[in-house]
């Protein structure tokens, strides 16, 4: 399964109208009374190279000035966390590569987009690591000041979720339940939060129908550690159609198989690891007491307690040994392992 985070960010930020709400609550005003928002298009992002695209959601939309030309928006995600120390440089990248492609396009002679990219951040603790280009030079900070005007510089347009109050959160319906959801998603409260915007729940239901509605649940159900309560399923259940919540709990089913299904495949893991690892003792013993004799207590002790990689070592060294002891001397003691 791919990144719930992304799934998540994909299917409601695809919508023109929740990345207009984004771009009113993130972009300064007096911006964003320069753009024609209703007029927002999607745009492919195949000009994304492979290490940018481990981090980036692949949305990229167009939004016209309203005296001409347009901007190219790009939004990302990260979600590791620990933020990528070189995100400054990510973004250039990709500003780069969509000014090589709107080469190909109609323009003024002299003349580039502007192309913004939006990250957003929900990591577990707070973003740390740089917000600018000029963060990363490796030089003394007054030459990188004196030089500033030959260098160049770009500033993260970044929305850190993890120091945003709840009410601050950008967006309408959906788009804020997403962001919402992406900002406790490390805090394990993912259901309370769903619970306390049950209305931004119904409002993407009014507005765009089941299938949004169903990926935030789906979602939901992906990150949390624990189940809803009785009660809380009947608050969100009495607000969804029929059709809504028959795939729900057929998808709740599907995670309860497929989680039952994980434990048993773990516990045959294991069962195979401790097989190996007792043939391994069992093979090393039977050598040891061909060379040495029957073995002491203490040393059939110490040779359960050795890993697997230890073991194979004492095979080969064994026909070398002076003596059991110096064999087993040579190694530190350890606690069971069958890896």
């Amino acid at each position: 399964m791919s990144n719930p985070h992304d799934q998540l960010f994909k299917a409601i930020f695809s919508d023109a109208v929740e990345v207009a709400a984004l771009v009113r609550d993130v972009f300064p005003p007096e911006v964003v009374r320069l753009l024609d928002l209703d007029a927002i298009e999607a745009q492919p992002s195949d000009f994304i190279d492979e290490s940018l695209r481990a981090h980036l959601s692949d949305l990229g939309f167009r939004i016209p000035w309203r005296q001409g030309g347009h901007v190219h928006l790009g939004l990302l995600v990260e979600h590791q966390s620990s933020p990528d120390p070189e995100m400054p440089l990510r973004v250039l990248r990709y500003t780069l590569r969509a000014w090589e492609a709107a080469q190909a396009e109609p323009r003024p002679p002299g003349r580039l987009p502007v192309v913004i990219t939006l990250v957003v951040f929900h990591g577990p603790r707070p973003w740390s690591t740089p917000r600018a280009l000029s963060e990363l030079y490796d030089a003394p900070p007054e030459a990188i000041e004196r030089l500033r005007p030959y260098l160049p510089e770009l500033k993260l347009l970044l929305e850190d979720l993890t120091v945003t109050d709840d009410a601050a959160v950008p967006c309408d319906d959906g788009g804020k339940l997403a962001l919402l959801l992406l900002r406790h998603a490390h805090m394990n409260d993912v259901w309370d939060t769903v619970d306390e915007h049950r209305a931004l729940l119904k409002a993407l239901l009014r507005r765009r129908g089941p299938l949004p509605t169903l990926q935030i649940l789906r979602y939901v159900m992906n990150v949390s550690e624990r189940a809803p309560s009785e009660a809380l399923k009947r608050r969100l259940f009495q607000d969804l159609p029929g059709d809504v919540k028959e795939e729900t709990m057929t998808y709740a089913d599907m995670l309860r198989e497929e989680g039952e299904l994980r434990g048993e495949l773990r516990g045959l893991q294991r069962g195979k690891e401790e097989a190996r690892h007792g043939a391994y003792v069992t093979s090393l013993i039977e050598f040891l007491q061909a060379r040495f004799g029957p073995l002491p207590s203490w040393a059939s002790s110490r040779l359960e307690t050795l890993d697997e990689k230890t073991i194979l070592k004492l095979i080969r060294q064994a026909a070398n040994a002076q003596s059991l002891e110096a064999l087993l001397d040579s190694v530190p003691s350890q606690a069971p392992s069958a890896t």
